[in-house]
């Protein structure tokens, strides 16, 4: 992995800080959008979605990639960089192995609490959603909030259960892998 001199990592850790932030603003237009459409009947353009969505995630990408490309990175190499940088800032590098593996088993025990959380909610969702799917509405009738509101919690959760379910197993390796540094470093 490259060195990097101070200014190019501040730069560095300043892109991604930006990159963050513009998905984060994204996310939350596309989500405003999307509620405003709900009640005008407006309908969703399904087509073009993901031509869209590419195109968005493509141009937030730019300063990014040409920044990597300036310093000659690749995004395996800056992501380490700056989790190495942000360990260091933390304090976290500091620490000793007993302390970083409790540390990451914490970390693990509630992103599955979280990622099963999510499960239920999902399922719960699920059941209330594919209930009143099929059902005939009279002409008049109130729209029903709480189909929407399962349609999105669904979504959601369907979307971030298994990224938690996913993160509690790393980080249940890194405490793994961290005893095992603790037990080599205490012989």
């Amino acid at each position: 992995m490259r060195n990097l001199s101070p200014d190019e990592l501040e730069r560095l850790i300043r892109a991604n800080h930006r990159l963050k932030l513009s998905l984060m603003v994204t996310i939350a237009v596309i989500i405003a959008a999307v509620v405003l459409m709900m009640p005008t009947d407006m309908p969703f353009p399904v087509g073009i979605g993901a031509a869209l969505g590419m195109g968005i995630g493509s141009l937030l990408l730019i300063p990014q990639r040409r920044l990597l490309n300036e310093l000659g990175l690749t995004n395996v190499e800056a992501r380490a960089i700056i989790e190495a940088e942000r360990e260091k800032r933390g304090g976290l590098a500091d620490l000793p192995p007993e302390a970083r593996a409790r540390r990451e088993a914490r970390r693990a025990g509630v992103f599955l609490v979280v990622g099963l959380v999510l499960v239920v909610i999902l399922s719960v969702a699920a059941f209330y959603f594919f209930g009143h799917a099929g059902q005939t509405v009279e002409e008049d009738a109130p729209t029903d909030p709480w189909f929407a509101v399962s349609f999105f919690a669904g979504f959601v959760a369907l979307c971030a259960g298994p990224a938690f379910l996913l993160q509690s197993r790393r980080c249940k390796r890194l405490a793994d892998s961290w005893r095992e540094a603790a037990a080599k470093e205490a012989r």
